[in-house]
């Protein structure tokens, strides 16, 4: 009896194993980093990865957010392994107080694009995600 209930227990942490890993394995990786401007943490922004290319794979876009200089996109939702087109997008506030949207009254920071397009729109920024863990790190130069 005892013989069973061990094969028993084996079995359902294999399964609960696989479950957690995905069938046959994963090819979902996380990805952090910092991102700079001229030596300055971009304070409020996104990040954007786009798949350089079809593989006939499943992959997607992946954005996140980035405060105080970082971004953090967990293993669940997560690119594929593969090479990766970057944008990145500064919400650079001007100074000024404007209408909160569909809140007139309320003020918020105004703010612009901080960045060149060459960041962004016209992106020149690639990266290649690997299986597991990964850190992307980008310093921006404004020249």
């Amino acid at each position: 009896m005892r013989h069973r209930h061990a094969h028993a227990a084996v079995f359902a942490l294999a399964v609960g194993l696989a479950l957690l890993t995905g069938c046959g394995g994963s090819s979902k990786s996380g990805v952090s980093g910092t991102v700079s401007f001229d030596g300055t943490p971009i304070d409020s922004g996104s990040i954007l990865f786009t798949p350089a290319t079809e593989t006939g794979h499943q992959e997607r876009q992946v954005s996140a957010e980035i405060k105080d200089g970082k971004y953090t996109i967990p293993l669940d939702r997560a690119p594929s392994a593969g090479k990766y087109r970057v944008q990145i997008s500064w919400k650079k506030k001007t100074g000024k107080q404007v209408d909160a949207p569909g809140d007139p009254g309320n003020k918020i920071d105004d703010t612009r694009e901080g960045l060149p397009s060459k960041f962004n729109r016209d992106s020149t920024l690639n990266v290649e995600i690997t299986s597991g863990e990964n850190t992307h790190n980008f310093d921006l130069k404004s020249r």
